[in-house]
Order: structure tokens, then C-alpha cells, then sequence
């Protein structure tokens, strides 16, 4: 029984040495990596057509688009975007450059800069070139749901020495994943408002100035998006309240009607590839 009693007196005393020694010496949690002071994302896109607010930029054909970003500090960045067109009286490329402020605190993230929208190779002499102001705020409401707004100004539009100002609200929902393989809801719903009548560029020299009272329009999408690891296969379906004659104007093509958009995407960055 002495035995017996010493066993346990000793187990007891081994028992709360421990107990004691976990007290006095917490576990501590491993911090969060710090962020990155820079890194380079990019990208490439093949899509069926090329929508830039509800008027197609390839005439209804496919585009292939890449991109290349560098964010310095988690709040600069600056990037350049490449796609293939196809305009009255343009080049065969559009190449934007931007750059801006960006930061996250929380779940809510700001955005402001500005970008340039550049057609080299137009014919005639036309300049296509024109820039927009932006700000895009963006809140994760829940781990599902981020909803978000965008803002653009301009006092050339499409290089019509028109001022205008696009509006829209966004919101993307996150759906399930399994495994490696995600998806995703989203959708914009937005307006276009254009200062005064619109001067349209398109047409040849020789016809001379055109005017159309366009005051601006509605445009939205709705769509899913299916992901695994770098790739992103976004279906979507676009749509605008402008009609055949306001399109017309716009694009000097019937390039605004309701379509479904498919586009398959590959993007990374530097420190993803580490």
C-alpha cells in the first residue's frame, strides 16, 4: 500500500509541475507573414468577346488580353493592360496604363488612381486616346460576400470632348468550395452619364462632325465564376438600355446588344510562385 501511495503522490506532484509550468509558459501563436514590401502579378485572358460597359470593343469577336502590375508597400501600384480591338478608324490594340493608391483595413478596401486609355496605329490621324479619374471602394460584408462601387470621370470620353461620369454598385458572393475548386456569383449594375451632346469620332474625316443627343444609358452584367489554383472561368451574361441608333453612335457598329461572354483567365504573381 506504501508503494501504491508513493506511486500516486508522485504522479500527483509530476501532474501539477506541469499544470504549473504550462500556466507560467503559454503557448504563443505564430505571427501573421508580414506583407510583402513588393511583388508583380500578371496575367492572360482568352475571351469571346471584349465588353467595356456594355458595348463590344472586337465587333463580337474573341480577344486575347494580358496584364502586369507592381504594387510597392501594399499601397502603390502602378500596371499595364493589353487587349485587341476592332474600331472604325483605330489601330488593332487598346494598351491601358494606371496607377493609384490602394490599401485594406479590415475588410474594407480603398482604391484611387487614375488610367490612360491608349489605341496606337489609328488611321487618319484620329486620336483615340482619353484618361478617367477613378475611386473603387470595396467591403467584405461577411467570409461569402463583398459588395463594392465603382467611380469614373472623365472630361473626354472616347476622345469626344465629352465629360463623363460612370456610376455602378457590385457584388460578388462566394459559394462552397470542394477541394482545390471554387466558384463564385457576381454581377454590376451601373450608368453612364455623358455631359451634353455626343460628339462621335468614329466616322471618316470627309462626313464631318457628328452630333446624337445622348445623355448616357444603363448597363449590367450577371455571371459565375469557376476557379482552380491560377485559372478562372468566368461565364457572364452583359446587357445595356441603349438603343440601336444611341449604339451606333457610340461604336458606329451594332456592338451593344445583350450577349454571353466566356472567358478563361491565368493569373499569379511573384511571391504566389515562391
Amino acid at each position: 500500500m506504501k508503494k501504491i501511495a508513493l506511486i500516486a503522490a508522485t504522479t500527483l506532484f509530476l501532474t501539477g509541475a506541469a499544470s504549473a509550468a504550462d500556466m507560467s509558459m503559454p503557448v504563443k501563436a505564430p505571427e501573421p507573414e508580414p506583407t510583402p514590401l513588393w511583388d508583380v502579378s500578371f496575367g492572360v485572358t482568352g475571351t469571346s468577346d471584349y465588353i467595356f460597359r456594355g458595348v463590344s470593343q472586337t465587333n463580337g469577336n474573341p480577344a486575347v488580353q494580358g496584364f502586369a502590375e507592381l504594387s510597392l508597400f501594399d499601397w502603390f501600384y502602378a500596371g499595364v493592360w493589353g487587349s485587341n480591338v476592332s474600331f472604325l478608324n483605330s489601330g488593332s490594340a487598346e494598351v491601358d496604363v494606371y496607377g493609384g493608391l490602394r490599401h485594406t483595413w479590415g475588410g474594407l478596401t480603398l482604391d484611387a488612381g487614375i488610367i490612360g486609355y491608349l489605341y496606337p496605329g489609328s488611321e487618319n490621324d484620329t486620336d483615340l486616346n482619353y484618361w478617367e479619374v477613378y475611386f473603387k471602394p470595396s467591403y467584405a460584408v461577411t467570409d461569402w460576400l463583398t459588395v463594392g462601387a465603382n467611380l469614373y470621370y472623365t472630361t473626354d470620353y472616347a476622345a469626344t470632348s465629352t465629360d463623363g461620369t460612370y456610376l455602378s454598385g457590385t457584388a460578388k458572393v462566394t459559394l462552397p468550395t470542394f477541394g482545390p475548386f471554387g466558384w463564385y456569383a457576381s454581377g454590376e449594375f451601373g450608368h453612364q452619364w455623358l455631359d451634353g451632346d455626343y460628339f462621335n469620332a468614329w466616322f471618316p474625316s470627309w462626313y464631318g462632325p457628328t452630333y446624337v443627343d445622348l445623355s448616357g444609358y444603363n448597363y449590367w452584367n450577371a455571371g459565375l465564376g469557376f476557379t482552380y489554383k491560377a485559372a478562372t472561368l468566368d461565364l457572364r451574361y452583359h446587357g445595356s438600355d441603349l438603343s440601336d441608333n444611341e449604339c451606333y453612335m457610340l461604336s458606329s457598329f451594332d456592338n451593344c446588344g445583350n450577349r454571353f461572354v466566356a472567358s478563361l483567365s491565368f493569373q499569379t504573381s511573384f511571391n504566389q510562385l515562391k
